[in-house]
């Protein structure tokens, strides 16, 4: 019954914002965005308002209208609850809704959806509804640079995957982490490293389209950065990688080698390493400790047995490029 109601109120308010030129409109937007910042806090007639002014926008600007159905979603969305839809009841027209609202409340509203094009197509979609109510929207694509990244995360709306939000939110706090420990090595002196500046800003409000498969398929692959690894040298490092990537194929399981299959991990048996220190090893491997030979090996077994070349990767210009296995598209910026 109430959210009955709320739908009366939204129609109802929609018939006063009906009567406002663009001009107006656009003004009316400005005092629920000056309204929300000072109560810190989207009240229930705040939300009536924001979703009868999407609504006279939408079908001014892109010529649809919502219907009750999306205006049930959007109640939910905003109300922190997750929000089945049917096809065709429009997911990405229902998403303005609580977006819009939140954006009031000046800290930027995120949209998550589970690839690039998707995110590009629904921002572009949309965005005449929002520019017209004054405001900004960004989107995320994974071969922007970083100034490119900190540009868009400036924007009131942001549309991207999952994965780019994760991985900027990581390195950004790597970069963090960085600052901090240059300040506790060199305290107030001016001999500093380059700390990147992090991309994004404090968010209010993250909106997760095809929330099942972001949160539970997509959830099995781990987001995880990495820095150079410490031990032997660069060139040391690519002799090992290839000595092990030879001498892979010659490790039997069960024999040389424990797998484990759910976590796909090579643990080297007594067996396997004995047979690891029998091998034959290039001058360039001296001073390499074994330690690090059973994990370059461990990689490489795993490697052997689990990754095709133009599967799971392709070799592009000389390097390893990953082929998520989720959307058959290539990840940028990732690697194992």
């Amino acid at each position: 019954m109430r959210t009955a109601l709320f739908i009366a109120a939204v129609k109802s308010q929609e018939t006063t914002y009906s009567s406002l030129d663009d001009s107006a409109l656009k003004d009316e937007a400005l005092r629920l965005r000056f309204e929300a910042k000072k109560s810190e806090r989207l009240r229930r007639g705040l939300i009536v308002r924001a979703f009868a002014l999407v609504q006279v926008a939408a079908q001014r600007q892109i010529k649809m209208r919502l219907y009750d159905v999306q205006l049930r979603g959007g109640l939910s969305m905003v109300r922190g609850q997750v929000a089945e839809m049917r096809t065709g009841e429009g997911k990405t027209f229902t998403a303005t809704l609580p977006l819009f609202a939140y954006s009031l409340l000046g800290r930027g509203a995120l949209l998550a959806t589970s690839n690039d094009y998707l995110a590009n197509r629904d921002a572009n979609e949309m965005r005449p509804v929002y520019e017209s109510l004054g405001l900004s929207v960004g989107v995320i694509q994974s071969e922007m640079s970083r100034e490119q990244r900190r540009v868009a995360y400036q924007r009131d709306i942001i549309y991207g995957t999952m994965k780019e939000f994760g991985f900027d939110f990581l390195r950004d706090h790597a970069g963090q982490r960085t600052k901090a420990q240059q300040q506790l090595w060199f305290g107030n002196s001016e001999t500093t490293l380059p700390v990147d500046q992090p991309v994004q800003r404090k968010f209010e409000f993250l909106l997760i389209d095809e929330a099942d498969s972001i949160l539970i398929d997509d959830a099995r692959t781990p987001l995880i950065i990495s820095a150079a690894e410490d031990g032997s040298t660069h060139d040391q490092q690519v002799e090992l990688y290839r000595w092990s990537a030879l001498h892979a194929p010659h490790f039997v399981e069960d024999s040389h080698y424990w797998y484990d299959r759910e976590r796909k991990k090579v643990d080297l048996m007594p067996k396997g390493t004995s047979h690891l220190r029998s091998i034959d090893k290039p001058a360039s491997l001296l001073g390499v400790g074994l330690l690090e030979m059973y994990d370059f090996m461990e990689r490489a077994i795993q490697v052997h047995r689990d990754h095709l070349v133009d599967r799971d990767y392709v070799v592009r210009e000389g390097e390893i490029v990953i082929v998520d296995e989720a959307t058959g598209r290539i990840s940028e910026g990732r690697r194992w």
